[in-house]
């Protein structure tokens, strides 16, 4: 395979959406409610301005989502497509049941690796994430534990780390161009609309629908991704 084949993941992850449009939806609405969670929040602790503050509320209404329901779609998606005799579709809410707790252990541990290792030498924390970012989905659509889906994601890196960089890059790109559209059409409300303004605006609102949607084709390209580089390596 090419890196110029392997962009096909990016079709293939808008068709694993496309085969669940209700489901999309809606995990789409929930990502737009729970993000009215963090002002809300704010709002009732009476808790000042700030983006630390903003941060990590919005981090603890998002970890649902981010935690268990869209790896949940990931895995049932995953099973649909066949071709996994490690998470079958006659089996894959069971196996979700028992993973997806190791799943979430696994990508709460790299990420916090890679964060350490941006906070103080930028570099290291690229290369752990870079090196471990395939340890939780290893998890949950391979059952491995947890020392061997790391193993794992190090072997796929090392023998495809072009390939995976090339999509990563045009995945980020739109990524980054979306984020500035959202930025340029909200820049009446200031820099800091604070939470009054972010529960009432209903661009807000929309924009908090649509990143939810931008997140799930994220992951669902990556998951097409792997499910392309992952059998040519030797495990």
């Amino acid at each position: 395979m090419s890196p110029k084949s392997d962009l096909a993941s990016l079709p293939e992850g808008v068709a694993f959406l496309a085969r669940r449009p209700w489901a999309v939806l809606g995990l789409a609405t929930l990502g737009m409610a729970l993000n009215a969670l963090p002002p809300l929040l704010q709002i009732l602790s009476r808790l000042p301005d700030g983006i630390l503050v903003d941060l990590a509320l919005g981090f603890a209404g998002l970890l649902p989502l981010q935690m268990y329901l869209i790896p949940r779609f990931i895995a049932e998606a995953d099973a649909a497509a066949g071709g996994n005799d490690r998470n079958p579709r006659a089996e894959w809410e069971a196996n979700f049941d028992r993973r997806w707790l190791p799943s979430m252990a696994a990508s709460i541990l790299v990420s916090l690796a890679a964060g350490l290792g941006l906070l103080f030498l930028i570099l290291p924390g690229l290369f752990i994430f870079m090196g471990f970012g395939w340890t939780s989905l290893r998890v949950l659509v391979r059952g491995e534990a947890l020392a061997d889906a790391a193993r794992g994601s190090v072997r796929m890196m090392a023998a495809a780390w072009r390939r995976v960089l090339g999509v990563g890059l045009v995945v980020a790109s739109i990524l980054l161009v979306c984020s500035m559209i959202i930025s340029l059409s909200l820049r009446s409300l200031g820099e800091d609309p604070g939470p009054w303004l972010r529960l009432r605006h209903p661009g807000l609102w929309a924009v908090n629908f649509f990143t939810t949607l931008l997140n799930l084709w994220a992951s669902t390209t990556f998951l097409a991704l792997f499910r392309r580089i992952n059998p040519a390596i030797k495990s």
